[in-house]
């Protein structure tokens, strides 16, 4: 019975983890860095030009992607933008902020 529970936990965890690699993909990180961008200058209107130049600069990078890593950045993206999902944490001001920081030093 206890070999049985702990396989099943396995299976599950090894089923999901593609789904998880996925997330921390560059694809998925571009999609979802750009739409944070829109969704942090809705809620931080101080600083909506920084996030307008951050948003920018970082779309400028698909081109570079392949039409297969374009589709996951753009539905990474459409989640953040509309969802204020980023990389399935939720965005609030403050990460905003921090998102923005990260960003600007890494650009």
């Amino acid at each position: 019975m206890k070999n049985s529970i702990v396989a099943a936990a396995l299976i599950t965890l090894f089923n999901s983890a593609p789904v998880y690699a996925d997330v921390f993909g560059d694809a998925a990180k571009l999609g979802a860095n750009a739409g944070a961008m829109q969704f942090c200058k809705r809620l931080d209107r101080e600083n909506e030009g920084k996030y307008d130049l951050l948003g920018l600069r970082t779309m400028g990078e698909f081109d570079d992607l392949s039409s297969r890593d374009r589709a996951k950045a753009l539905i990474y993206r459409e989640k953040a933008e509309e969802r204020g999902i980023y990389l399935n944490n939720p965005l609030d001001k403050s990460r905003c902020k921090k998102l923005r920081r990260t960003m600007h030093l890494a650009l």
